[in-house]
């Protein structure tokens, strides 16, 4: 299966360096569009407000020479990290097969057809509610996790942690779930533009499940924003993600964003030894750049990704080097060991930005624990235990000298801390 989207070419630049692209490239140059909606309340000195796409609809086949010759007339501005050039890799939702079953399971509690006339008829919502609120209690072991962490938060966040957000870019928000505080919800289903006055839905529960961890541990103080990303595979691509992580970043201002995308396995040309260096999809250089933007903008925000699960691609390093605002999620087993199916990102100083929390036990352990009680386990459910503990570490860490690379080791510290104390 083609890792990307045929015939796109897409760049990704300040809009005047964009306007400059030229004429003459191997197919039709669309029209220079703002990655931001242009209602998201951006500040003229914004980096990522001045960010705008383009995207070249070539021949299939000619993608990479589309790119390339992009990528030529965009040199300048791609050699001082200001622009991007590549193909429009698609970045389906972490772990998609096992929360295809959760959402058919929902569908399923939800509604039911009358024996009589063969119809169906949806339950009352406080039927559902309750059914929703029973599919997402939490196993034993991440209560206690959610709870100590929850505890050192409300401890050391500080007197104001009214002035935190975390913000989450998945699958959704179900509108039957009832949560401890209000949850704002933005929809980028359609291509990463925010769609106006959109009811909540969750297609698959993966978004929900995310959204009730955080919600479970973050004080009640702390706002929560859930971003709704599309739901059909072929549709999330690089440049999908790179939009909705943009509006939602310049929109909220979140101290986090966790977001989860799984990966497949591609290759790139290592810019030190100019040698073909097998990589994961990410290597995408439309989303680092946002990432990258989005952690030097007024709120710092940090970005917490999954590392991948067992049969995906992990996430790496390799062209995101010099990126302090991005960390990885690993999961770990209720023994504090790393479960067999997390994997483990790759590339320069992976271990300073990468994270360890509970992502439940390994699915063939006898009494293994997941995250919730019937058992859903992975590197998406330790991802949000991380942008918890990322929120206080950032928190410390620009109250003092800034961020730093010591951003992975102190989340890392807090949570042992919160387990220590518990």
């Amino acid at each position: 299966m083609c890792s990307f989207v045929p015939g796109q070419a897409v760049a990704i630049g300040p809009a005047y360096a964009l306007q400059e692209i030229g004429r003459d490239l191997p197919g039709e140059l669309g029209p220079v569009e703002p990655l931001v909606s242009e209602d998201a309340g951006t500040k003229s000195d914004s980096k990522l407000a001045r960010l705008a796409t383009v995207v070249l609809r070539t021949e299939p086949g000619l993608e990479i020479h589309a790119v390339s010759r992009m990528s030529a007339r965009l040199a300048r501005y791609i050699e001082s990290r200001e622009a991007a050039v590549d193909v429009n890799h698609l970045l389906p939702l972490s772990a998609e097969s096992v929360f295809g079953r959760l959402g058919a399971r929902l569908s399923g509690l939800f509604d039911h057809r009358s024996e009589a006339a063969g119809t169906r008829h949806p339950l009352p919502a406080p039927a559902r509610t309750a059914l929703l609120a029973d599919t997402l209690r939490l196993s034993p072991f991440a209560t206690r996790e959610a709870s100590a962490i929850r505890t050192l938060l409300r401890n050391r966040l500080g007197p104001s942690p009214q002035a935190h957000k975390v913000a989450i870019l998945d699958s959704g928000l179900s509108s039957d779930y009832t949560g401890h505080r209000p949850i704002r919800f933005l929809d980028y289903a359609n291509a990463g533009r925010l769609l106006r006055d959109a009811e909540r839905s969750d297609a698959s529960g993966h978004g929900t499940r995310v959204a009730s961890i955080l919600d479970r541990i973050l004080p009640r103080a702390v706002a929560l924003t859930v971003g709704r990303l599309p739901a059909e595979p072929a549709h999330l691509t690089a440049l999908t993600i790179a939009r909705a992580l943009g509006d939602i970043v310049v929109r909220e201002a979140p101290d986090v964003v966790n977001l989860s995308v799984a990966l497949r396995n591609d290759w790139f040309v290592c810019p030190h030894c100019r040698q073909r260096v097998p990589a994961p999809t990410l290597l995408s250089s439309l989303l680092p750049l946002v990432i990258r933007l989005a952690g030097s903008s007024a709120p710092c925000t940090l970005t917490v990704m999954a590392a991948g699960n067992s049969g995906q691609a992990p996430n790496s390093r390799w062209l995101t080097e010099d990126v302090e605002t991005l960390l990885f999620a690993v999961a770990e087993n209720s023994r504090r060991e790393r479960a067999r199916y997390s994997s483990i990102p790759d590339g320069p100083n992976c271990d300073l930005f990468s994270v360890a929390a509970f992502g439940g036990d390994d699915p063939d352990e006898t009494g293994g624990q997941g995250v919730f009680t019937d058992g859903t386990y992975g590197t998406s459910f330790a991802a949000p235990f991380v942008s918890a503990s990322a929120l206080l570490a950032k928190n410390r860490l620009v109250a003092g000298r800034g961020m730093s690379p010591e951003i992975g080791r102190m989340a890392q510290e807090l949570i042992e801390r919160a387990r220590r104390r518990r």
